[in-house]
């Protein structure tokens, strides 16, 4: 039989009621078991029953005992109620963060680099929150923010959007990177002429470092000529560990590098000079979920 979606749907206090008389065995006990009066537990059930249309008790002598329309009743009412329950208990620990999930974008040089330190941290304060990190280019995801794919992102060269807050989340440079063998290894800048005796490995066209190095290159009136393309940082990194030539990366990526000494970073001199990244921590003005607003807030932190 089809019920309308008008039909009123019964009171989950009265199932409640119903169940822990059940379980309590009177009407007394529920209502000390419920914090309420003998009056209001009554109250209740007849509410219940006149939903139903049928008594869900009948009297035998000094007791109340199910009738064959509460026995039916009783199982799916204690589902009903074991469902309310865990859904307050879910609830609740989401309200404070023992539960929940969050999904979010990060530019890659970002996710590989930088992110791992705050994410640990954030795990620490709310391990039974999951975490869905999604790496990728920043073009790209930040067509999924727009759409809701990811609830915020870390990402490079994007505007101020319509409905979503834009703050500054980490500021980086490019630098050219070289094995401590090498001749210029001992220098802090070079003159960006010279990279034309040399191979030269970056990534590849279309990736924000290669726009940013365009663009600083062809202001300087400049031409970049290239040998290895490649799309991952590490990937660089071992070329040029191996002897293949000199590299251009960020310098969140080579930091490791720097500090066990088996590559050296340098700056480009004039006219290219510093070549300078921003990314941007970006998510809509209003975020619901109580989850993401946590990791929103210790990125900004």
């Amino acid at each position: 039989m089809l019920i309308s979606r008008n039909a009123k749907l019964p009171n989950p206090a009265a199932l409640r009621v119903f169940v822990t008389v059940v379980e309590e065995g009177g009407v007394g006990r529920a209502a000390l078991a419920l914090g309420i009066t003998q009056p209001a537990v009554s109250q209740y059930l007849r509410a219940l029953e006149e939903q139903v249309g049928h008594p869900l008790f009948e009297r035998r002598g000094r007791h109340l005992v199910l009738s064959r329309v509460g026995e039916t009743l009783l199982p799916e009412a204690r589902r009903v109620v074991q469902a309310l329950e865990e859904f307050q208990r879910v609830s609740q620990a989401m309200g404070r963060l023992e539960l929940g999930e969050v999904t979010l974008g990060a530019a890659t040089t970002m996710a590989t680099y930088v992110l791992p330190l705050f994410l640990k941290n954030f795990h620490d304060t709310h391990p039974g929150v999951r975490v869905y990190v999604e790496s990728g280019s920043s073009e790209r995801l930040a067509e999924r923010l727009l759409i809701g794919e990811v609830e915020f992102a870390v990402l490079e060269g994007v505007e101020h959007w319509e409905g979503y807050e834009r703050h500054l989340f980490y500021e980086d440079e490019l630098v050219l990177i070289v094995p401590p063998d090498h001749p210029w290894a001992g220098r802090e800048t070079i003159p960006p002429e010279w990279l034309k005796e040399e191979t030269l490995i970056v990534r590849k066209p279309g990736s924000m470092t290669w726009r940013a190095l365009e663009r600083a290159f062809e202001q300087a009136g400049l031409e970049l000529n290239p040998i290895f393309y490649t799309d991952n940082n590490e990937v660089t990194k071992r070329l040029v560990l191996a002897g293949a030539g000199v590299g251009i990366v960020s310098r969140v990526v080579v930091q490791p590098n720097l500090k066990v000494g088996n590559l050296r970073a340098l700056r480009l001199a004039a006219p290219v000079g510093e070549i300078r990244r921003y990314f941007w921590l970006v998510h809509p003005k209003n975020v619901a979920n109580p989850a993401a607003r946590a990791l929103i807030s210790l990125l900004r932190s």
